[in-house]
């Protein structure tokens, strides 16, 4: 069996990664994946730091802190069990949550269509119609990047939203890999773009046999 592998993807400078349970397992000994409180904290202290020789005017630290914890808290709530990251290039920046999971695969399930429905690539309800690119991966293959500008129902602002997917086949082992983001600015989300596609550049799908290996190095 194989497991979704996200570590490689922690290590990616403008990227954060919410822990889904606090304590997080296996770092029983680390302050910071004790609590959200205390995750909020050492991400914005070192947030901070690394915006050097750029300092923070009082109160910016707190203020960043709240925000942090308030996504921690929350941001896993909108896609339960997926894998949740913050993208952050600034810590005067909203941050920006990308969720990443494994869906899976319905027997007789046709790849295309499958890819297609998870992007939402032939979505009726949105303003323009989508834009839908074939996205490589070194680890993935062959996949599609959606990008949709669609109104909100409750709030009737204009969201843009970015999907890419992929399907994993090895032997018996099928699954596909979806990653979600979505944000009321559309300069948020082509301003990160780059990141966005290195972040879904590195994630992989790896053998149980590695799973020992998530918190070892």
């Amino acid at each position: 069996m194989s497991w979704l592998n996200v570590k490689h993807a922690m290590a990616l400078s403008p990227w954060i990664r919410i822990p889904l349970i606090w304590p997080e397992p296996g770092l029983e000994d680390v302050e910071e994946a004790q609590s959200p409180e205390a995750w909020a904290r050492y991400w914005a202290e070192g947030l901070w730091a690394d915006a050097a020789p750029e300092r923070p005017e009082p109160g910016e630290v707190d203020l960043l802190t709240n925000i942090l914890l308030m996504y921690a808290v929350r941001a896993p709530a909108a896609y339960p069990d997926f894998e949740v990251f913050l993208h952050v290039p600034h810590p005067r920046e909203i941050p920006l949550p990308a969720y990443v999971d494994l869906v899976e695969i319905e027997e007789g399930e046709d790849r295309e269509a499958t890819l297609r429905e998870l992007t939402h690539a032939d979505a009726s309800y949105t303003v323009e119609p989508p834009i839908v690119e074939d996205f490589d991966s070194p680890y993935l293959g062959t996949g599609l990047r959606v990008l949709r500008y669609y109104q909100d129902e409750d709030s009737n602002e204009v969201y843009v939203g970015l999907r890419y997917a992929w399907r994993y086949e090895k032997g018996p082992e099928a699954a596909d890999v979806l990653v979600i983001l979505a944000d009321p600015d559309a300069g948020r989300i082509l301003r990160a773009l780059d990141d966005v596609d290195e972040f879904a550049r590195i994630i992989r799908i790896s053998p149980d046999e590695e799973a020992d290996a998530w918190l070892s190095s």
